[in-house]
């Protein structure tokens, strides 16, 4: 019978007692033939019914391909037993259960993992112990750091997130639906109602990365075995799937996706059916048939597939490629105020000319959400913005990987919030966010300039010939990013009457941009 075509046997509700005692439970699929069968594992905290399939293919998809799949509900979760703490018990826990699944009757006693979001944490939690089964993780759009890129972006809460995956969370808790949330409460710690569930209230009293995040970080030096990731440009996590990709050498497939669905239309433009994710799934289980040494060892130079935006599918031996970096500056007359401004972006170095000021009121702040290619030209009609715009590029330039941007700044308030987004302008004037990044920026000298380096998110666009690139600069990005109320006032906790405008003075502005081909 052909692989894919081969009936499938469900067995529901495994359990596993881990080692204080409390049953997990689980449900598994395996081909109907002779096994023993190399089990791919997954541990998640929605319901094991769920399975990531609102990206993924379905178990049963992966059984036919000659796999047994075990996927099991979290500590706390589903019928699973125990209390359910977000980063806490998934190393140990997803250890001890990759071990048990390499016992089931049905399993040849070698396990990889899979999953995306926090199904991908906690694969990256229990391969830092180095279970002896492990053979593999494929981690896919997931952040390795719960506390940059997960709840917080440069110190700024990553709100719309956080609130909804705590709303989703605490519903699933109570045996509903996800409670009412609301990004503009003040304080924002009530932004799921009065009594918001513990460990939210932990993340909003741990705005720096501190002893709290580090006791959660996973440890990405001890991951030994092989490492699978997708990464999806204007998703929640793609810095975080960068830096999994980078700091493990992972095979990966990038390309123009948000979080979820896999799609290809973001801000109103369809991308087409070529930049899809269909290349993810076959990719994917190539690669558990590597590590299983069923199939030989992937090309160096193919070890990454990505697509970029307007040029196509290309291939590298690692993520990001080896390109070089090309120098940009922000120049104005002091006025690049508004995309109606003087702002400037040139090529190459020179001097800034007269400082650029921006006001900036927490209670009517920069709007924008996060990056998905939408188009930023209303916004930029705002002057709480300084936009610095190029000339029409001459021919195509390809940008792929992760930007810096530099700005040195000052501010009458020591604290005080830098936001900026790269900009991609059309001849008619739309103006599609590529990529951006935020800083807060704490316990500054008021009114002494600083230089500020923020790494944008990932990204791979050919800009045309005929287009422009802009920067914008920002002291807010709403809702995006929570207010910060400058006054020193935990932002989590500050009401109306906490915050105050902050004056921010832009003095010199700097690009970096990672090319590849056409300049």
């Amino acid at each position: 019978m052909p692989t894919g075509e081969q009936p499938v046997v469900h067995v529901p509700g495994l359990p596993m007692v881990t080692e204080d005692g409390i049953t997990l439970v689980a449900d598994a699929w395996h081909p109907d033939a002779n096994g023993p069968w190399p089990v791919l594992l997954q541990r998640l905290p929605y319901g094991r019914a769920v399975a990531s399939t609102p990206v993924l293919p379905h178990p049963a998809w992966f059984a036919r391909r000659g796999f047994a799949v075990v996927v099991q509900d979290g500590r706390g979760r589903g019928a699973s037993g125990g209390r359910f703490t977000p980063f806490v018990d998934e190393g140990r826990d997803g250890a001890a259960a990759i071990e048990w699944a390499a016992r089931l009757p049905f399993a040849d006693g070698r396990v990889a993992t899979y999953g995306f979001s926090y199904q991908g944490l906690a694969q990256v939690y229990a391969a830092a112990l180095r279970p002896p089964s492990l053979r593999g993780i494929a981690a896919m759009m997931c952040c390795p750091d719960p506390y940059e890129g997960w709840t917080y972006e440069g110190g700024c809460l990553r709100l719309p997130f956080v609130a909804f995956w705590s709303a989703q969370l605490a519903g699933q808790e109570q045996g509903r639906g996800p409670v009412a949330f609301d990004v503009g409460a003040l304080p924002v710690a009530e932004a799921l109602g009065p009594t918001p569930p513990p460990w939210l209230s932990e993340w909003l009293q741990h705005p720096d990365d501190d002893e709290y995040w580090s006791s959660r970080r996973p440890d990405l030096s001890a991951i030994e075995v092989p490492v699978f990731t997708v990464l999806g440009y204007f998703d929640d996590f793609s810095s975080g799937t960068a830096v999994l990709a980078e700091a493990l050498g992972a095979e990966a497939v990038c390309g123009p996706w948000a979080h979820m669905p896999w799609g290809t239309r973001h801000g109103g433009t369809e991308l087409g059916e070529e930049a899809g994710p269909g290349p993810a799934f076959p990719r994917l289980v190539a690669f558990f048939d590597r590590v299983f040494e069923r199939q030989p060892p992937i090309e160096a130079d193919r070890r990454v597939s990505y697509y970029c935006i307007g040029a196509g599918w290309r291939s590298a031996p690692a993520w990001p490629p080896g390109n070089r970096w090309q120098q940009w500056c922000g120049v104005s007359g002091g006025n690049a105020n508004s995309r109606h401004g003087d702002g400037r972006l040139r090529p190459g170095d020179e001097p800034a000319g007269p400082a650029d000021v921006v006001v900036v009121e927490p209670l009517v702040p920069y709007p924008g959400g996060a990056i998905g290619f939408q188009d930023e030209s209303g916004s930029e009609d705002r002057r709480d913005v300084l936009c610095y715009t190029s000339e029409s590029l001459h021919a195509p330039l390809e940008v792929v990987g992760r930007p810096l941007v530099t700005v040195e700044a000052a501010c009458d308030h020591a604290d005080h919030d830098l936001v900026v987004t790269l900009v991609l302008v059309d001849p008619d004037g739309r103006a599609r966010a590529l990529t951006g990044s935020a800083r807060r920026c704490r316990s500054c000298s008021a009114g002494s300039p600083m230089a500020h380096a923020l790494r944008l998110r990932p990204i791979a666009v050919q800009a045309p010939a005929g287009h422009r690139l802009r920067l914008d600069v920002s002291g807010a990005r709403f809702p995006a990013f929570d207010r910060n109320p400058h006054s020193g006032v935990l932002p989590a906790r500050a009401r109306a009457e906490d915050t105050v405008v902050a004056t921010l003075t832009v003095h010199g502005l700097r690009l970096e941009l990672p090319v590849n081909g056409h300049e």
